[in-house]
This record gives C-alpha cells, structure tokens and sequence, in this order.
C-alpha cells in the first residue's frame, strides 16, 4: 500500500520527538527534512532497552549514475503497529539535507534511470501484496504505475538507453491450476512451491511486457552492461539448494541467443559484466580444487578467451560485494578485514591491490555512481550509528554528513577496546571488550557475546538492538566479543581452523579470550555470562556442555544435533561444505554427525540457560531449541524456553525484540547477584486494529 504523504511525514516526526528528548535532528517545517548535519546532543543519559531498540540509522544507500543524487534507507520503529519501518531519503549535492520521500516509504527497491532524472520503483499497489513497477520524476510528480504483471516483480533496473525497465517475475499459474489450488490442490508441496522465475522487461513509454529469458530455466539473478549485453544466473531447480548449482548466461541483447558460458561446482555470486561486455566478475568460495569452505574471492572471467582468474588469492580478507570502475579495467571491492571492513581497488590486468577506505570502522551499505566511480559509503563506528562518506577511487574521503553521530550523541556509551590473545595452539584471537560505564568495587560481571554465522565477524560498531552493548554497559557489566576460528576476514586458513571439525578450535578461541581477561582483572570470574543467536547460539550450546565457569546462558536459535539441523534448514550448502558431508550419504552420519552432536553432552551441563527460538525459524529450526529445553529440563538444570509466535531466525517484531532484552537482563541479574530491575514497557500502546 502506498502511504500517504502527510500520514508517513508525521509518524516519523512524532517517533523522533518520542525516540530523543535531546532532538538530534533539524526538521524544516514540513517535517520531511533532516540536517545532513545536526546538533548533538547538550546532554547525556544512559541508555534503555527501549532507547536501543528504537534507535534510528541510516541502512542503505543507491547513488545516481552521476553521483550527484542518492537515495538514502532510514529505518525507525512504529511501536504502535508494531513494525520497523524503512523510509528513503533524497540526498543531493549541495543541499544541505536528507528531504523524504514518503510516496517511496512502501517500495521494495528504488533505482535511478542512467540520466538521474526519473527512479523506479517495487511497490505493492493497494489491495495487492504483490510489487508491480512504479515510475516518477527525481524531482516530484506521482508514481505512475508501469506494469499489471501476473505475479510480483522484483529486482529491477534501468535498461541503458532508458527506454525499458528490466526486471524478474515468477511464471503466472494457468485458469486450471488457479481452479486446482482453490478446490482440491489447497496445500503446496513441501519445499516444492517456487515457481520458475524469468526475466522480463517494460517498455517505458507504453507499459507493453517482453519476456527476455525462455525455457526450463529459474533465473537468479541478472545483470545489464552498458553496451546492451545481458547476463543471467541461472540454475535448472527451483529450491534453495539449487543455488550451489548456477551457472551464467551472456547475451548480445535481449533478442539475441544466450549461450553458457560457466560450467563448475559453485554459485556465481553477484555476478557483473564488465561496463564493454568483455568480463564477467562475481564472488565464489573457491579453494585449490574448486568449491570450498573458504573465503569468498573475487573471481573474472574473460569472455573472450573463456579464462577464469582470481584476482588476489591469497588476501586476508573476504570480498563482500564489487563495482566496476568506468572503464572496466578496475574494480571497487568491499572487504571485510577482521574488526574493520572497507573498499579496496583491484586493477583486473595486474591482480595489484590499492586500499582507498579501510579504518576502525564498519561498511554498512555502500553505492557507485557509474559515471565517475565516486562511491557513497555508510559507515558505522563506536561514536556513530552510520554516517554517509564520499570515496574517491584515489582514496579520497570527505564526510557528507553526521547524523548518526548526532543519533547516539544523547547516550552515554562504553569505549570499544580491540584486544588480541592467543589460543590454545598459539593462535592469535582477535575480538572487542567493552567495559561498564562506572566502575565499581572489583572486576565487573562479564557479558561474553557470541557472533553468528560462523561465516562472519564483530567490527568496530556497538550499535546492534540484539547485542545492546551501551545497555549493557550501563547496568554494570562489561561485554567481551571473539572473532573465533571459522569466520572471515583473517584468511582461508583461519577459516578452515573449523572445516570438517565445528569445535576443533572455536570453543577455545573464546574461553582462552575469557581467561585474558580474567589474568587482566577486568571479568569477575564467578559473574560471567555467555550468549549467542544462531551459530553463536550453537557456540553457546557447546561451552554449557564443557565448563561450568559461567553463571548462567542464554541459546537463541542454537543447534543441539547437527544432522537433525542438517536436514531440517532451509538451506545446507554451507554446512555441507563446512562439515564436509550430508547426513544421508553413507557413513556420513556416524563419521561426521554423531561424533559432534551436542546431545551426547548434554547431560553434563548445570549452567541456568536462557533459550529462544523463532517459532517460524526455517534456518534453525525450533525443534533445536525444544530438545535443549526439554534435556536441560529432565536433567535437572534450571531453564526456560521461550518459543517466539510469527517470528523467524532473527526477531522483527519490536516488541518482541523488547520481551527478549527484557528476559535476558533479568536473567542475567538474578544469576549474578544483581538488583531486580522491572521490565521497561513499551513507550507506546499497540494501535486498534
């Protein structure tokens, strides 16, 4: 539904009146302006689950192929409908604000036409859940709607010459399978509901619809080059597995042939032609012999000569994403490189890397304009929750604005301190330690936080609602975060410290962490907690199985027995690689799943735990959960389970997200000897319905 321009204006100027006493931002008159940058706050208060959980922050960002325009994703939090609401923000060169743009609050996805004057955009129309294409003026005017296809439309974009909007649709149900489903087929298959999805385009000055692709294919992905060429990412199944096996289509144009031009054991991931149509580039985990559990790398293949090459092999860190430079003789790469993440530049002839943006900060979105190969980057750091930064391909930097730092200004906050150990073998282990906010009478309680993934890493940043680090920090505990072996940014064979074995190393990175800081006299060693959703949940899973040293837990989204988990998720080409096995292949389960289940020690955990789950968790599934509640039950071991309704592997719901932070507080105070403390409602009742 598209919502109305007054209605959109004033629910975010009456949330950001109630989200920050110390107004952190200018609004013009008509509430649809902030200053690119605002006043901080005059004073300073502790910060309150609620506080973190509605805390504003810039999230996305898409420059105009000129780079002078941009639209910019702001996200809030309508307590009354109980929803996280995404709006977007026009920044241009030379003003001196974000200006909204209500009539775009509804749109999936928003991109510019190659001239920067017009954007399209995904929106459902009303009384619709389906997005259809919508067009207007950069400067104004209504959304003119484009198409009335069958199905919903998603990724979009400009053709070139801006005569056609491309985009991808799933194949429309025939009158008689309509019938079916209303009458007798009334239940989908399990796992067997996607639909073959092509690509499609629409003219712009007539509405008139072309298929582009044919056939027994499920396109996944495409791409335009600026020369006309087309590529696609395509794979024969429907199922999520079927990512794994992708392969790449090129054609000259949408009325020429395609022809295949990959054939390997890997996904393409985010697969670019070059701006001539010479190249492809796309991101793959490849090791020696293809398809591994490692790193993701930058990958190009020539078209010409059919060469496939990766550029800078042995970086420390991953590749996150990539634009092409005008040219096409270099590119921009996002990395992500232990605690930071940030751009580089890949010359594609020399393999040469140069660093153009890679400090004590973390790259939360970031967007080329095609015509200059300026980048607009969002930053998150310990003082900011993102602000938005010009790059130049040279290194340039300059700061557009400082609204993020203006966000967090009004609340006290800890210091993130990086700090290094080694582990059991030698390793070096790098992570985070917050300390609280006010010292008191000896070493403080100790909040261990595990990342998920494992695929992943903690950066500079502490401004995450589940991690809630300045909440924390001001109810007396410190905080320790473990960039444990099996995650990114420190190389393959950091990586690979948990191929074919999880614990072979992890479990260890972070108690060997936990006793630096006990030998440092910063932790209270019988006042510490350990925590984590998702694989840090699985991580959490295990530690309560091999120690008693920590007060209490608390398991989101954690896995118990690795080969029900294998073949319960949505997805298993990540695990397959990084356990080196499927449950079902012979001897598989006996060699590579029972050895690790944590079933097999649960019985000798005492630790007070803390669960959640999402009751709609299709990555973890709940059943994880339950058969840990329902062991830590029998056994004895004190526990409670709480089984999330409407909720997925990660909470959205900000009350929901509320109830939790509120749960674990107390939890964790009344296992370390704290105060009561009451649970903080909602600022807002829910609205009627």
């Amino acid at each position: 539904m598209i919502r109305s321009t007054v209605l959109a204006s004033l629910a975010f100027a009456g949330w950001l009146s109630c989200a920050l006493p110390q107004a952190a931002f200018a609004l013009a008159d008509d509430n649809r302006l902030v200053a690119l940058n605002p006043a901080a706050a005059t004073e300073r208060r502790d910060m309150t689950p609620v506080d973190m959980i509605e805390l504003p922050r810039l999230d996305g960002i898409r420059v105009s192929h000129d780079g002078r325009s941009a639209l910019v994703q702001r996200v809030s939090t309508d307590w009354a409908e109980d929803e996280n609401e995404t709006g977007y923000w026009l920044w241009q060169q030379g003003q001196t604000g974000l200006v909204h743009q209500p009539d775009l609050d509804a749109a999936d996805r928003v991109v510019f036409s190659p001239d920067g004057r017009r954007i399209a955009a995904e929106i459902a129309p009303e009384g619709s859940s389906n997005d259809e294409v919508y067009i207007r003026d950069l400067d104004g005017g209504e959304l003119e709607r484009l198409t009335r296809h069958p199905t919903a439309v998603r990724s979009i974009t400009w053709s070139p010459d801006e005569l056609f909007v491309y985009y991808i649709a799933s194949d429309a149900r025939s009158e008689a399978e309509r019938e079916r489903r209303s009458t007798t087929h009334i239940v989908d298959p399990y796992y067997e509901s996607t639909r073959r999805r092509h690509l499609w385009r629409v003219r712009v000055d007539s509405g008139v619809r072309q298929q582009v692709t044919q056939g027994e294919l499920h396109v996944r992905g495409y791409h335009l080059a600026a020369n006309g060429a087309i590529l696609v990412r395509v794979s024969t199944e429907t199922h999520p597995d079927a990512t794994y096996q992708s392969e790449l289509m090129v054609a000259a144009g949408p009325s020429e042939p395609f022809r295949r031009v990959t054939s390997n054991n890997w996904p393409e991931a985010n697969a670019r032609l070059s701006p001539d149509g010479r190249r492809i580039a796309y991101r793959a985990r490849l090791g020696q012999d293809g398809l591994d559990y490692v790193q993701e790398k930058l990958v190009v293949l020539d078209l010409e000569g059919g060469v496939t090459r990766v550029l800078a092999p042995d970086a420390s860190w991953e590749v996150d994403g990539f634009a092409w430079l005008p040219g096409g003789a270099s590119l921009v790469v996002a990395v992500r490189d232990g605690v930071r993440s940030g751009l580089v530049r890949v010359d594609v002839d020399a393999g040469s890397l140069t660093v153009i943006s890679l400090e004590d900060r973390a790259l939360v979105d970031w967007s080329l304009a095609d015509e200059t190969g300026e980048v607009l980057a969002l930053f998150q750091t310990e003082a900011s929750n993102g602000d938005l930064w010009r790059v130049t391909p040279d290194g340039e930097s300059e700061r557009l604005t400082t609204i993020g730092a203006a966000t967090v200004s009004a609340f006290n906050r800890p210091q993130q301190q990086r700090v290094e150990w080694r582990s059991h073998d030698g390793a070096v282990i790098e992570g985070f330690y917050f300390p609280p906010l006010r010292a008191g009478d000896g070493p403080p309680p100790l909040v261990v936080q595990i990342h998920g993934g494992p695929r992943s890493s903690d950066q500079f940043g502490q401004w995450k609602w589940s991690r809630y680090v300045p909440v924390l920090a001001a109810e007396g505990y410190a905080v320790l975060w473990v960039n444990y072996r099996g995650g990114v940014g420190y190389g393959d064979e950091f990586m690979r410290g948990m191929h074919g074995e999880y614990f072979a190393h992890a479990d260890r990175d972070v108690l060997t962490g936990v006793d630096h800081l006990l030998a440092s006299g910063l932790a209270d060693p019988d006042r510490m907690i350990i925590s984590g959703w998702s694989a840090g949940g699985h991580m959490t899973n295990r530690l309560i199985t091999q120690t008693d040293r920590f007060a209490a837990a608390m398991s989101g989204a954690g896995a118990v027995d690795w080969a029900v988990h294998h073949l319960t998720s949505d997805v298993r080409g990540a695990r397959r690689l990084l356990f080196d096995a499927d449950v079902w292949a012979e001897g598989a389960y006996d060699r590579a799943f029972v050895p690790q289940s944590l079933l097999r020690d649960l019985h000798a955990v005492t630790t007070p735990t803390l669960i959640f789950a999402g009751e709609d968790d299709e990555r973890v599934h709940p059943s994880q959960s339950i058969m840990l509640y329902q062991a830590l039950r029998n056994l004895g071991v004190e526990a409670r389970f709480y089984l999330v309704p409407g909720e997925e592997h990660s909470f959205s719901a900000p009350r929901h997200r509320l109830f939790r932070l509120n749960a674990e507080l107390d939890w964790y105070g009344r296992h370390t000897g704290g105060p009561d403390r009451d649970w903080q409602a909602p600022p807002v009742p829910l609205a009627d319905d």
